[in-house]
C-alpha cells in the first residue's frame, strides 16, 4: 500500500497590525503674567482754615390782601326788570283800551283785564327782560338798545304761540291751523305788544346800564387799590430781607 503524498497546507498570509499614531496634543503653557503694581495711594493734604458760619435762610411770610370780587348788575337789574313789567302792563293796557275804541266801541273799557290773555304778554316781556339782563349784565345803554328788540320778538312769538295752544291749533287740520297762525301774526294786539316791549325794554335798560357803568368805575377803582397795596407790601418784604441779610 503506497502513501499518498501530502500536499503541504497552504502559508496562511501574515497580517500586520496597523499601527495607531496617536495626535500628540501640544500643552501651551500660559505666559507668566507679571502682578500689576499696586497704586500709589495719594492721601489728601488737609489745611486748616477759619471755619465760616453761613446763615441760615429765613423764610419770611407775607401776607397779601385778596383780589377784590367784581360786583355783577344781573341781581339788581333782574330786580328793575320785573318791576318794568308793571310799567308794561299799564302802557300795554292803555294801548289795547285805545284799539279797543278805534275799533268801533266807542267807550273806554277796561273788561280785558280780566282775561288771562291779556296777562301773556307781560309774562313774556318779564322773561324776555330778565334774560337781557343776564346776558349783557354790566353793558353800556347800546346793547339794551339792541337787547330790545330780542324782547319785543319774546314777546310777539311767544304770545302768539300760547294763543294757537289755546284755540287747539294741534287738534286742527294744516290748513286750519295755517289760517289760525296768520291771523295771529296779524293780530294788531300781539303786534302792539311787541312795539310796547321793545320800548319800555329800551328805557328801562337804560336806567340799568346807568348802574352798570358806576359798577365798572368801583370795580377798576378796587381793583387799582388792590395793586397799590400789593406792591407796598412786597416792597417792605424786600426791606425786611435786605436789612437780615445786612446784619
Amino acid at each position: 500500500m503506497s502513501d499518498a503524498p501530502v500536499s503541504p497546507e497552504p502559508k496562511k498570509p501574515r497580517t500586520t497590525k496597523p499601527e495607531v499614531i496617536e495626535d500628540a496634543v501640544v500643552v501651551e503653557e500660559p505666559a507668566a503674567t507679571t502682578a500689576p503694581s499696586e497704586p500709589t495711594k495719594v492721601e489728601p493734604v488737609v489745611i486748616d482754615s477759619p471755619s465760616v458760619e453761613t446763615p441760615s435762610p429765613q423764610v419770611v411770610y407775607v401776607q397779601t390782601p385778596a383780589p377784590p370780587k367784581k360786583k355783577g348788575n344781573r341781581g339788581i337789574g333782574s330786580v328793575l326788570a320785573i318791576a318794568s313789567g308793571i310799567i308794561f302792563a299799564a302802557a300795554f293796557a292803555l294801548v289795547v283800551a285805545a284799539i279797543a275804541n278805534l275799533s268801533g266801541i266807542g267807550r273806554f273799557t277796561v273788561t280785558f283785564l280780566a282775561q288771562p290773555s291779556f296777562y301773556v304778554p307781560v309774562l313774556f316781556y318779564i322773561i324776555g327782560a330778565v334774560l337781557l339782563v343776564v346776558i349783557v349784565n354790566r353793558a353800556g345803554w347800546a346793547a339794551y338798545v339792541l337787547g330790545s328788540i330780542f324782547v319785543g320778538l319774546v314777546v310777539y312769538f311767544g304770545t302768539v304761540g300760547v294763543l294757537l295752544l289755546g284755540q287747539g291749533v294741534i287738534l286742527k287740520t294744516p290748513a286750519e291751523a295755517a289760517a289760525l297762525l296768520a291771523l295771529g301774526l296779524t293780530n294788531p294786539l300781539v303786534i302792539a305788544a311787541g312795539l310796547v316791549a321793545r320800548e319800555v325794554s329800551m328805557w328801562t335798560g337804560a336806567l340799568i346800564s346807568r348802574r352798570g357803568r358806576r359798577l365798572k368805575v368801583h370795580n377798576a377803582t378796587a381793583h387799582e387799590t388792590w395793586e397799590r397795596e400789593v406792591a407796598q407790601k412786597k416792597a417792605e418784604h424786600e426791606r425786611t430781607s435786605a436789612a437780615a441779610t445786612a446784619v
